[in-house]
Protein backbone atom coordinates (compact mmCIF):
# COMPACT_ATOMS: atom_id res chain seq x y z
CA UNK A 1 0.00 0.00 0.00
CA UNK A 2 0.95 3.83 -0.82
CA UNK A 3 2.14 5.68 2.50
CA UNK A 4 -0.48 8.40 2.79
CA UNK A 5 1.08 11.74 2.64
CA UNK A 6 1.40 13.30 6.25
CA UNK A 7 -0.60 16.83 6.88
CA UNK A 8 -3.05 17.20 3.97
CA UNK A 9 -3.62 20.44 5.19
CA UNK A 10 -1.00 21.89 4.94
CA UNK A 11 -0.48 21.38 1.45
CA UNK A 12 -3.80 22.75 0.65
CA UNK A 13 -3.32 25.97 2.88
CA UNK A 14 -0.13 26.33 0.86
CA UNK A 15 -1.59 26.13 -2.84
CA UNK A 16 -4.44 28.85 -1.60
CA UNK A 17 -1.85 30.91 -0.47
CA UNK A 18 -0.23 30.84 -3.82
CA UNK A 19 -3.22 31.48 -5.54
CA UNK A 20 -3.76 34.41 -3.29
CA UNK A 21 -0.38 35.84 -4.34
CA UNK A 22 -0.94 35.57 -8.00
CA UNK A 23 -4.51 37.14 -7.53
CA UNK A 24 -3.06 39.96 -5.72
CA UNK A 25 -0.07 40.31 -7.71
CA UNK A 26 -2.45 40.49 -11.02
CA UNK A 27 -4.57 43.11 -8.81
CA UNK A 28 -1.83 45.14 -7.34
CA UNK A 29 1.32 44.81 -9.11
CA UNK A 30 0.03 43.93 -13.24
CA UNK A 31 -1.21 47.43 -13.05
CA UNK A 32 1.08 49.04 -11.05
CA UNK A 33 3.47 47.76 -13.89
CA UNK A 34 1.48 50.11 -16.26
CA UNK A 35 0.46 52.63 -14.34
CA UNK A 36 -2.89 52.45 -14.61
CA UNK A 37 -3.81 53.18 -10.89
CA UNK A 38 -1.38 56.42 -11.17
CA UNK A 39 -4.08 60.17 -11.65
CA UNK A 40 -4.39 61.99 -14.73
CA UNK A 41 -1.42 64.66 -15.23
CA UNK A 42 -4.26 67.09 -15.10
CA UNK A 43 -6.22 65.52 -12.18
CA UNK A 44 -7.63 68.63 -10.60
CA UNK A 45 -8.18 70.69 -13.87
CA UNK A 46 -6.35 73.30 -13.97
CA UNK A 47 -6.67 73.63 -17.42
CA UNK A 48 -10.09 73.69 -17.50
CA UNK A 49 -9.86 76.51 -14.49
CA UNK A 50 -7.44 78.59 -16.75
CA UNK A 51 -9.93 78.99 -19.13
CA UNK A 52 -12.59 79.25 -16.85
CA UNK A 53 -10.90 82.92 -15.31
CA UNK A 54 -10.02 83.49 -19.05
CA UNK A 55 -13.77 83.54 -19.95
CA UNK A 56 -14.06 85.30 -16.58
CA UNK A 57 -12.13 88.26 -18.10
CA UNK A 58 -13.98 88.22 -21.21
CA UNK A 59 -17.48 88.82 -19.24
CA UNK A 60 -18.53 85.06 -20.26
CA UNK A 61 -20.41 84.85 -16.54
CA UNK A 62 -22.85 88.25 -18.02
CA UNK A 63 -22.58 87.37 -21.32
CA UNK A 64 -23.07 84.09 -21.59
CA UNK A 65 -24.62 82.76 -18.22
CA UNK A 66 -25.95 79.80 -19.13
CA UNK A 67 -22.73 78.35 -20.92
CA UNK A 68 -20.55 79.61 -18.22
CA UNK A 69 -22.91 77.69 -15.21
CA UNK A 70 -23.02 74.65 -17.67
CA UNK A 71 -19.05 74.60 -17.70
CA UNK A 72 -18.85 75.31 -14.47
CA UNK A 73 -20.84 72.09 -13.70
CA UNK A 74 -18.81 70.10 -15.86
CA UNK A 75 -15.64 71.14 -14.11
CA UNK A 76 -17.48 69.99 -10.48
CA UNK A 77 -18.53 66.64 -11.85
CA UNK A 78 -15.33 65.95 -13.41
CA UNK A 79 -13.52 66.68 -10.03
CA UNK A 80 -15.77 64.57 -8.36
CA UNK A 81 -15.10 61.62 -10.49
CA UNK A 82 -11.46 62.11 -10.06
CA UNK A 83 -11.64 62.21 -6.38
CA UNK A 84 -13.90 59.49 -5.71
CA UNK A 85 -10.97 57.47 -8.31
CA UNK A 86 -8.19 58.94 -5.81
CA UNK A 87 -9.63 58.22 -2.91
CA UNK A 88 -10.46 54.09 -4.20
CA UNK A 89 -8.11 51.77 -2.79
CA UNK A 90 -4.79 50.65 -4.43
CA UNK A 91 -5.24 48.10 -7.63
CA UNK A 92 -9.70 49.22 -7.74
CA UNK A 93 -8.58 53.00 -9.20
CA UNK A 94 -10.59 53.43 -12.72
CA UNK A 95 -9.63 56.98 -13.82
CA UNK A 96 -11.36 56.48 -17.62
CA UNK A 97 -14.15 58.09 -16.59
CA UNK A 98 -13.19 61.37 -14.47
CA UNK A 99 -10.17 62.07 -17.63
CA UNK A 100 -13.04 61.96 -20.20
CA UNK A 101 -15.12 64.42 -17.84
CA UNK A 102 -12.06 66.28 -17.27
CA UNK A 103 -11.53 66.41 -20.94
CA UNK A 104 -15.39 67.66 -21.90
CA UNK A 105 -14.68 69.85 -19.17
CA UNK A 106 -11.68 71.22 -20.78
CA UNK A 107 -13.17 71.69 -24.36
CA UNK A 108 -16.30 73.30 -22.44
CA UNK A 109 -14.65 75.98 -20.87
CA UNK A 110 -12.20 76.31 -24.14
CA UNK A 111 -15.45 77.42 -26.22
CA UNK A 112 -16.99 79.13 -23.70
CA UNK A 113 -13.51 81.64 -23.41
CA UNK A 114 -13.50 81.37 -27.59
CA UNK A 115 -17.07 82.56 -27.77
CA UNK A 116 -16.94 85.23 -25.17
CA UNK A 117 -13.71 86.35 -26.61
CA UNK A 118 -15.05 86.54 -29.78
CA UNK A 119 -18.20 88.04 -28.88
CA UNK A 120 -16.19 91.19 -26.52
CA UNK A 121 -14.37 91.91 -30.38
CA UNK A 122 -17.62 91.70 -31.86
CA UNK A 123 -19.09 94.00 -29.92
CA UNK A 124 -16.41 96.32 -28.93
CA UNK A 125 -16.72 97.41 -32.40
CA UNK A 126 -20.24 98.06 -32.71
CA UNK A 127 -19.84 99.33 -29.12
CA UNK A 128 -17.33 102.09 -30.39
CA UNK A 129 -19.07 103.00 -33.33
CA UNK A 130 -22.56 103.45 -31.43
CA UNK A 131 -20.69 105.52 -29.21
CA UNK A 132 -18.83 107.79 -32.16
CA UNK A 133 -22.42 108.09 -33.73
CA UNK A 134 -24.00 108.63 -29.89
CA UNK A 135 -21.49 111.88 -29.98
CA UNK A 136 -21.94 113.01 -33.44
CA UNK A 137 -25.68 112.75 -32.95
CA UNK A 138 -25.51 114.83 -29.94
CA UNK A 139 -23.43 117.77 -31.22
CA UNK A 140 -25.71 117.89 -34.11
CA UNK A 141 -29.13 117.97 -31.70
CA UNK A 142 -27.27 120.91 -29.62
CA UNK A 143 -26.43 122.49 -32.56
CA UNK A 144 -30.80 122.58 -33.62
CA UNK A 145 -31.74 122.87 -30.28
CA UNK A 146 -29.47 126.05 -30.08
CA UNK A 147 -30.90 127.68 -33.09
CA UNK A 148 -34.75 126.49 -32.14
CA UNK A 149 -34.47 127.85 -28.38
CA UNK A 150 -34.74 125.41 -26.50
CA UNK A 151 -37.73 124.21 -24.78
CA UNK A 152 -37.93 122.54 -21.03
CA UNK A 153 -38.32 119.11 -22.71
CA UNK A 154 -35.69 119.71 -25.35
CA UNK A 155 -33.28 120.19 -22.31
CA UNK A 156 -34.33 117.37 -20.62
CA UNK A 157 -33.96 115.20 -23.47
CA UNK A 158 -29.89 116.66 -23.98
CA UNK A 159 -29.53 115.94 -20.54
CA UNK A 160 -30.46 112.30 -20.78
CA UNK A 161 -28.38 112.23 -23.83
CA UNK A 162 -25.38 113.54 -21.85
CA UNK A 163 -26.02 111.18 -19.35
CA UNK A 164 -26.35 108.03 -21.76
CA UNK A 165 -22.93 108.97 -23.58
CA UNK A 166 -20.52 109.24 -20.40
CA UNK A 167 -21.99 105.92 -18.95
CA UNK A 168 -21.19 104.49 -22.47
CA UNK A 169 -17.74 105.77 -22.67
CA UNK A 170 -17.42 104.72 -18.53
CA UNK A 171 -18.42 100.97 -19.91
CA UNK A 172 -16.10 101.19 -22.87
CA UNK A 173 -13.22 101.95 -20.58
CA UNK A 174 -14.00 99.13 -18.34
CA UNK A 175 -14.10 97.09 -21.34
CA UNK A 176 -17.89 95.99 -20.53
CA UNK A 177 -18.82 96.88 -24.22
CA UNK A 178 -22.39 95.33 -23.97
CA UNK A 179 -23.31 97.93 -21.80
CA UNK A 180 -21.07 100.86 -23.74
CA UNK A 181 -23.53 99.49 -26.67
CA UNK A 182 -26.77 100.03 -24.65
CA UNK A 183 -25.94 102.98 -23.25
CA UNK A 184 -25.14 104.66 -26.65
CA UNK A 185 -27.79 103.49 -28.46
CA UNK A 186 -30.18 104.93 -25.78
CA UNK A 187 -27.95 108.52 -25.96
CA UNK A 188 -28.63 108.53 -29.47
CA UNK A 189 -32.26 107.87 -29.25
CA UNK A 190 -32.56 110.33 -26.42
CA UNK A 191 -30.21 113.01 -28.20
CA UNK A 192 -32.38 111.98 -31.77
CA UNK A 193 -35.88 112.91 -29.83
CA UNK A 194 -34.23 116.00 -29.20
CA UNK A 195 -33.36 116.83 -32.40
CA UNK A 196 -36.86 116.02 -33.59
CA UNK A 197 -38.82 118.45 -31.33
CA UNK A 198 -36.12 121.10 -32.39
CA UNK A 199 -36.72 120.57 -36.35
CA UNK A 200 -41.01 120.92 -35.24
CA UNK A 201 -40.06 124.23 -33.80
CA UNK A 202 -38.21 124.85 -36.95
CA UNK A 203 -40.33 123.81 -39.47
CA UNK A 204 -42.80 127.16 -39.83
CA UNK A 205 -39.56 128.66 -41.32
CA UNK A 206 -39.85 126.01 -44.27
CA UNK A 207 -43.61 125.77 -44.52
CA UNK A 208 -44.75 126.67 -47.80
CA UNK A 209 -47.60 128.95 -46.23
CA UNK A 210 -45.62 130.81 -44.34
CA UNK A 211 -42.88 131.52 -47.18
CA UNK A 212 -45.77 132.71 -49.06
CA UNK A 213 -47.32 135.44 -46.23
CA UNK A 214 -44.05 136.44 -45.66
CA UNK A 215 -43.15 137.32 -49.38
CA UNK A 216 -45.86 138.95 -49.66
CA UNK A 217 -45.51 141.76 -46.56
CA UNK A 218 -41.83 141.81 -48.44
CA UNK A 219 -43.36 142.53 -51.41
CA UNK A 220 -45.72 144.69 -49.98
CA UNK A 221 -43.11 146.80 -48.78
CA UNK A 222 -40.69 147.02 -51.60
CA UNK A 223 -44.01 148.13 -53.25
CA UNK A 224 -44.44 150.99 -51.46
CA UNK A 225 -41.08 152.16 -51.44
CA UNK A 226 -40.82 151.88 -54.93
CA UNK A 227 -44.29 154.06 -55.84
CA UNK A 228 -43.60 156.62 -52.95
CA UNK A 229 -39.88 156.86 -53.01
CA UNK A 230 -39.81 156.83 -49.67
CA UNK A 231 -38.05 154.57 -47.18
CA UNK A 232 -39.26 150.80 -46.28
CA UNK A 233 -37.54 148.13 -43.93
CA UNK A 234 -37.51 144.54 -44.36
CA UNK A 235 -36.89 142.51 -41.21
CA UNK A 236 -35.30 139.13 -42.21
CA UNK A 237 -34.76 137.15 -38.70
CA UNK A 238 -33.77 133.67 -40.12
CA UNK A 239 -30.55 136.10 -41.23
CA UNK A 240 -30.51 138.49 -38.23
CA UNK A 241 -30.67 141.43 -40.82
CA UNK A 242 -32.53 144.04 -41.47
CA UNK A 243 -32.80 145.59 -45.60
CA UNK A 244 -33.89 149.05 -45.57
CA UNK A 245 -35.05 150.42 -49.35
CA UNK A 246 -35.13 153.47 -50.67
CA UNK A 247 -37.19 153.99 -53.95
CA UNK A 248 -38.17 150.61 -54.17
CA UNK A 249 -34.01 150.04 -54.34
CA UNK A 250 -32.25 148.55 -51.45
CA UNK A 251 -29.50 150.83 -50.20
CA UNK A 252 -28.22 149.44 -46.90
CA UNK A 253 -28.43 145.72 -45.19
CA UNK A 254 -27.34 145.86 -41.61
CA UNK A 255 -26.66 142.61 -38.61
CA UNK A 256 -29.33 143.24 -36.00
CA UNK A 257 -30.12 141.23 -32.49
CA UNK A 258 -33.75 139.88 -31.95
CA UNK A 259 -35.96 138.74 -29.10
CA UNK A 260 -34.47 135.55 -27.40
CA UNK A 261 -37.06 133.39 -28.61
CA UNK A 262 -36.46 134.66 -32.33
CA UNK A 263 -37.84 131.30 -33.60
CA UNK A 264 -41.30 131.95 -32.87
CA UNK A 265 -43.95 134.62 -33.91
CA UNK A 266 -44.93 136.57 -31.19
CA UNK A 267 -48.26 135.78 -29.01
CA UNK A 268 -48.50 137.62 -26.07
CA UNK A 269 -46.42 139.60 -23.46
CA UNK A 270 -43.64 138.06 -22.06
CA UNK A 271 -42.74 135.23 -24.45
CA UNK A 272 -39.59 137.42 -25.72
CA UNK A 273 -40.39 136.50 -29.55
CA UNK A 274 -39.99 139.29 -32.28
CA UNK A 275 -43.08 139.55 -33.86
CA UNK A 276 -43.64 138.82 -37.87
CA UNK A 277 -46.41 140.95 -40.00
CA UNK A 278 -46.71 144.03 -41.72
CA UNK A 279 -45.89 147.00 -39.45
CA UNK A 280 -45.41 151.03 -39.39
CA UNK A 281 -43.31 153.39 -37.80
CA UNK A 282 -45.71 155.38 -35.68
CA UNK A 283 -43.24 157.50 -33.91
CA UNK A 284 -39.64 158.30 -33.97
CA UNK A 285 -37.84 158.68 -30.16
CA UNK A 286 -34.52 160.94 -30.16
CA UNK A 287 -32.04 161.08 -27.61
CA UNK A 288 -32.87 160.97 -24.12
CA UNK A 289 -36.61 159.96 -25.20
CA UNK A 290 -35.24 156.31 -24.26
CA UNK A 291 -32.75 154.62 -23.35
CA UNK A 292 -31.76 152.93 -26.56
CA UNK A 293 -30.11 156.34 -27.30
CA UNK A 294 -32.57 155.94 -30.60
CA UNK A 295 -35.65 153.93 -31.25
CA UNK A 296 -38.22 153.89 -33.91
CA UNK A 297 -41.99 152.53 -32.50
CA UNK A 298 -43.96 150.10 -34.64
CA UNK A 299 -47.72 149.72 -34.25
CA UNK A 300 -47.56 146.10 -33.16
CA UNK A 301 -49.98 144.90 -32.35
CA UNK A 302 -51.60 145.01 -35.53
CA UNK A 303 -55.29 143.25 -36.06
CA UNK A 304 -53.86 139.78 -36.85
CA UNK A 305 -51.60 140.33 -33.89
CA UNK A 306 -55.04 140.49 -31.70
CA UNK A 307 -57.09 138.00 -33.65
CA UNK A 308 -54.12 135.17 -33.19
CA UNK A 309 -53.84 136.50 -29.12
CA UNK A 310 -57.45 135.80 -29.15
CA UNK A 311 -57.62 132.68 -31.09
CA UNK A 312 -54.94 131.44 -28.77
CA UNK A 313 -56.85 132.52 -25.76
CA UNK A 314 -59.89 130.36 -26.77
CA UNK A 315 -57.97 127.15 -26.98
CA UNK A 316 -56.76 127.64 -23.46
CA UNK A 317 -53.18 128.34 -24.28
CA UNK A 318 -52.74 131.80 -22.12
CA UNK A 319 -54.63 132.39 -18.66
CA UNK A 320 -57.13 135.14 -18.42
CA UNK A 321 -54.82 137.76 -17.39
CA UNK A 322 -51.64 137.48 -20.33
CA UNK A 323 -51.51 140.31 -22.36
CA UNK A 324 -50.96 140.90 -25.69
CA UNK A 325 -47.57 143.25 -24.90
CA UNK A 326 -46.96 146.16 -26.98
CA UNK A 327 -44.01 148.54 -27.61
CA UNK A 328 -42.17 146.70 -30.41
CA UNK A 329 -39.05 149.04 -31.56
CA UNK A 330 -36.71 149.19 -33.83
CA UNK A 331 -34.10 150.28 -31.74
CA UNK A 332 -30.15 151.06 -30.30
CA UNK A 333 -28.00 149.22 -28.26
CA UNK A 334 -27.25 146.19 -30.65
CA UNK A 335 -25.00 144.75 -32.35
CA UNK A 336 -24.03 142.31 -29.39
CA UNK A 337 -24.24 139.24 -31.77
CA UNK A 338 -26.68 137.38 -29.80
CA UNK A 339 -30.26 137.50 -29.13
CA UNK A 340 -31.30 139.18 -26.18
CA UNK A 341 -33.86 141.87 -26.32
CA UNK A 342 -37.71 140.83 -25.14
CA UNK A 343 -39.13 140.66 -28.97
CA UNK A 344 -37.57 144.18 -30.49
CA UNK A 345 -35.10 144.76 -33.28
CA UNK A 346 -31.81 146.36 -32.60
CA UNK A 347 -28.82 147.37 -34.73
CA UNK A 348 -25.93 148.99 -33.45
CA UNK A 349 -26.32 152.77 -32.53
CA UNK A 350 -24.20 153.36 -35.69
CA UNK A 351 -26.55 151.62 -37.88
CA UNK A 352 -29.22 152.92 -35.91
CA UNK A 353 -28.35 156.20 -36.83
CA UNK A 354 -29.09 155.91 -40.42
CA UNK A 355 -32.13 153.82 -39.93
CA UNK A 356 -33.65 156.66 -37.60
CA UNK A 357 -32.22 159.36 -40.18
CA UNK A 358 -34.17 157.44 -43.12
CA UNK A 359 -37.30 156.72 -41.65
CA UNK A 360 -40.63 158.80 -40.96
CA UNK A 361 -43.90 158.17 -39.11
CA UNK A 362 -45.75 155.99 -42.00
CA UNK A 363 -42.66 154.08 -42.89
CA UNK A 364 -43.45 150.04 -43.47
CA UNK A 365 -41.61 147.56 -41.76
CA UNK A 366 -42.00 143.74 -42.80
CA UNK A 367 -41.03 141.45 -40.62
CA UNK A 368 -40.57 138.02 -41.80
CA UNK A 369 -39.16 134.83 -40.28
CA UNK A 370 -37.65 133.74 -44.06
CA UNK A 371 -37.14 135.83 -47.71
CA UNK A 372 -37.66 132.52 -48.92
CA UNK A 373 -33.95 131.96 -49.51
CA UNK A 374 -31.19 129.05 -47.84
CA UNK A 375 -30.67 130.78 -45.08
CA UNK A 376 -29.18 129.08 -42.17
CA UNK A 377 -32.46 127.73 -40.61
CA UNK A 378 -33.69 126.54 -44.08
CA UNK A 379 -30.32 125.08 -44.47
CA UNK A 380 -30.43 122.94 -41.74
CA UNK A 381 -33.46 121.62 -42.28
CA UNK A 382 -32.53 120.55 -45.29
CA UNK A 383 -29.35 118.84 -44.40
CA UNK A 384 -31.37 116.96 -41.67
CA UNK A 385 -33.71 116.15 -44.06
CA UNK A 386 -30.80 114.60 -46.29
CA UNK A 387 -29.90 112.62 -43.40
CA UNK A 388 -33.03 111.12 -42.32
CA UNK A 389 -33.53 109.90 -45.67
Amino acid sequence: MRKQPKHPKTRVVLLLLLVSAVLAASVFLVPLADGGQEPPADATGKAAQNFMRAAQKQRAEVVFPRDYASAEDDLKRARFEMNLQLSALWGTRDFARPTRLMDQAQASAFDLFWDAAEHQRETRAMAEQAIADAAGSLAESHRVAKMSLPEAYIHAKLAAAEQKLHEARSCQADCRYDEALEAALRSRKESSVASSRSRQILARFDDPHSLNQWQTWVTQAIAYSKRTGGAAFVVIKERHRLDAYRGGRLVRSVPVDLGANFVSQKVHAGDRATPEGFYHITQKKGYGSTKYNLALLLDYPNSEDRHRFSQAKERGELTRRTSIGGLIEIHGDGGRGYDWTDGCVSPSDEDMKLLYNMATVGTPVAIVGSDGTEGPVRSMLREQGDRLL
